[in-house]
């Protein structure tokens, strides 16, 4: 169970570190355009 729990986690943390990091970057580029267009 232990060692399940570990590759879960690290798992969770693989996948939602990038998608975290690619979100902030969509939505800077995303609030810097409609700066831009307003």
């Amino acid at each position: 169970m232990e060692v399940n729990i570990l590759a879960f986690i690290a798992t969770a943390l693989f996948i939602l570190v990038p998608t975290s990091f690619l979100l902030i970057i969509y939505v800077k580029t995303v609030s810097q355009i409609n700066l831009t267009e307003t």
